[in-house]
């Protein structure tokens, strides 16, 4: 046995004599054919689709050179390693087919994917377990949802269908139409494990379907995947926003003034001849074309085999177990594709040197050296696009905080401020925007350092703290509107610094960027809502008001249900807006409403998962209270 060992090892490593010229001839047509499928594949791109592609090509290619090793050099280890990596590329491709396998929905479900969760990039399979727990009900019209005073928040719904109609104390507030939270400010309004009472009334216009997902239910799939957990909250934070909006224009219309900062403004809502190239080129009868001058060395080398060859030199198999070590890594590694293309490289660049100094080939050079650019072409992309992207320390905690959460890019956020924004200064006490006199048109900041104070005609409002958007309510008030000015003043309570983009050149940008688009709209929409529950308590000391931030739950800082009341109320213009601003202020601001109470049934959730959206886990956010 050894000295077989011996002999295997002395034939793979000095059994072949270096090459002392180029040999005669060329390699049979079927390897020409099997390396233009290796071009082709050799040319896919990233992803899934892309490796695919790859692996279709790939394994076509090493079909013909088995038929190539077979039928004209009559080698065996060739045949057997192509063999091995076409069984390889197989079952690639019946993997990522797999994968790739379109997951069916009814009807309902595949379009609120379409308009609500494929425009921020969520995968079908986390879709999936979205809509796993939850149901689809129907809703006849001029029958109720909710009744004010009566029915219990025991879930949270999402309109399918048809117009919901929402009053209180019999007076008509606003309407819910397709793809928006019947329910979306009683949720947040709630701890996991309180209980509470609807105050309002929502009657379906038209008959309706809605998505219904149970309390717990939900709670406990934002536990197991804090990503559907962030989603939701930005989702939910917008629609709030919407709702809010949408009631500004009844205020304004049928009330007679304005309310304050955030709705002072105008708002509007195979072939067959390729087979048969094959079986003429992989027979002994010479060619009859025209061309069979020039394709005599080619076709007269397919002859059968009567006896095989010697094993090959040691470069060749080492070649080929690259091969199949590249087709091998799981598609679950991140930098599966830069290993495969590396792998490639390798495998070709021996390949090179084994057709140089033993198979004395030429055209087995050419073409291997073509493979090896092509993969070497990929490599450099793909490591390019995995290179560290240098942020600055405040950009570094923007990104972790509120973009990367929504699996952001760092590229894109690196374009997104690297190219038409700039980082700004504010002194303690100097203005960012004058009351009725600083134009809204000019620009969108996020506060990045300091602390800044917002007060309308001498009320204090509340402060904006790192990570918020300075001007989000004007940037999405004035979106159709040109020449409006702050109805706040905004000053630096410290010294400030605050990232600024220009208002008409980020609208460009997120034109051509649909993605961050409906990114934007998301985080301005959540960033409004949570500028509107600060408004609750401005007594509130600064290091009270940071454990609020990070507390689960919104509802000790404000409840939407009082909001939509007050913005019902028959009050005139001073007593309402008096009346909504220090609404509360006198008593604590976690009081709880009397149509809440602590649940029996519901056990609290120990893991902060509804509304710490924008940071990830701190010590600060150990200070919170719990929610039992």
């Amino acid at each position: 046995m050894e000295s077989q060992n011996a002999t295997l090892w002395e034939t793979l490593l000095y059994g072949h004599h270096a090459c002392g010229g180029w040999k005669e001839g060329m390699e049979g047509s079927v390897y020409h054919l099997a390396s233009v499928f290796l071009t082709l594949g050799y040319m896919g791109g990233s992803g899934l689709v892309g490796l695919l592609y790859i692996n279709l090509f790939l394994g076509c290619g090493f079909l013909c050179t088995s038929i190539w090793a077979w039928t004209d050099v009559c080698a065996a280890d060739i045949f057997s390693w192509n063999f091995a990596l076409l069984v390889i590329s197989a079952m690639q491709i019946i993997h990522v087919a797999y994968q790739l396998r379109s997951v069916s929905f009814q009807e309902d479900f595949q379009n609120l994917y379409g308009a609500l969760f494929q425009p921020l990039g969520i995968p079908l399979a986390i879709y999936k377990k979205v809509v796993t727990c939850c149901s689809v009900v129907s809703l006849e019209k001029d029958h109720c949802y909710a009744m004010e005073g009566k029915t219990p928040i025991e879930r949270l719904s999402l309109l399918l269908a048809g117009r919901i109609r929402v009053t209180v104390d019999g007076e008509f507030l606003h309407y819910i139409y397709p793809y928006q939270f019947l329910d979306s400010p009683e949720w947040d309004s709630l701890r996991p494990s309180e209980e509470g009472i609807f105050q309002v009334t929502l009657t379906a216009e038209t008959n309706c379907r809605f998505a219904a997902w149970r309390r717990k239910k939900l709670y406990l799939l934002f536990a197991q995947h804090r990503r559907i957990s962030r989603l939701f909250s930005v989702l939910i934070g917008k629609d709030i926003a919407d709702k809010l909006y949408s009631l500004n224009d009844k205020v304004c219309i049928s009330k007679g003034f304005l309310f304050f900062r955030f709705w002072t403004m105008n708002v509007t809502p195979d072939s067959p001849w390729v087979f048969s190239f094959l079986l003429a080129n992989a027979t002994s009868a010479p060619s009859e074309y025209a061309f069979s001058t020039w394709m005599g060395p080619i076709s007269n080398q397919t002859e059968s085999c009567d006896n095989w060859k010697e094993i090959h030199h040691l470069v060749f198999h080492v070649a080929n177990f690259c091969f199949a070590i590249g087709l091998l890594i799981p598609t679950t590694v991140k930098i599966h594709m830069i290993l495969l293309r590396a792998m490639m490289s390798i495998g070709c660049a021996l390949f090179i040197v084994w057709a140089v100094l033993y198979r004395c080939a030429l055209d087995i050079l050419i073409w291997n050296s073509l493979f090896l650019i092509l993969n070497m072409l990929h490599l450099v992309y793909l490591l390019y696009k995995k290179r560290p992207i240098k942020l600055d320390k405040e950009l570094r905690v923007l990104y972790r905080r509120m973009f990367e959460p929504l699996h952001v890019p760092p590229d894109l956020f690196h374009r997104l401020t690297g190219q038409f924004c700039s980082i700004l200064t504010l002194k303690k006490d100097q203005t960012y925007a004058a009351e009725d006199k600083t134009s809204v048109d000019d620009r969108l900041s996020v506060l990045l350092k300091g602390k800044m104070k917002v007060s309308y005609r001498g009320h204090f409002l509340h402060n904006i703290y790192p990570t918020s958007f300075i001007d989000s309510p004007e940037f999405r008030s004035t979106q159709m509107n040109k020449g409006e000015k702050f109805q706040v003043t905004i000053v630096a309570d410290d010294n400030c610094k605050f990232l600024c983009w220009s208002r008409e050149r980020l609208t460009f940008f997120l034109e051509t960027e649909s993605f961050l688009h409906e990114v934007f709209k998301y985080l301005i929409g959540k960033d409004i809502t949570n500028k509107l529950y600060s408004l609750n308590d401005p007594t509130l000391n600064d290091k009270t008001a940071k454990k609020l931030e990070r507390q689960p739950s919104l509802c000790s800082q404000l409840s939407m249900m009082k909001m939509r009341n007050s913005m019902a109320s028959t009050s005139d213009t001073e007593d309402g807006m008096s009346h909504f601003l220090h609404g509360g202020s006198t008593a604590s601001s976690i009081q709880r409403s009397p149509y809440t109470r602590t649940s029996g049934k519901m056990k609290p959730i120990e893991e902060s998962i509804e509304d710490d959206v924008f940071e990830p886990p701190s010590p600060v956010a150990q200070l919170a209270p719990n929610w039992s």
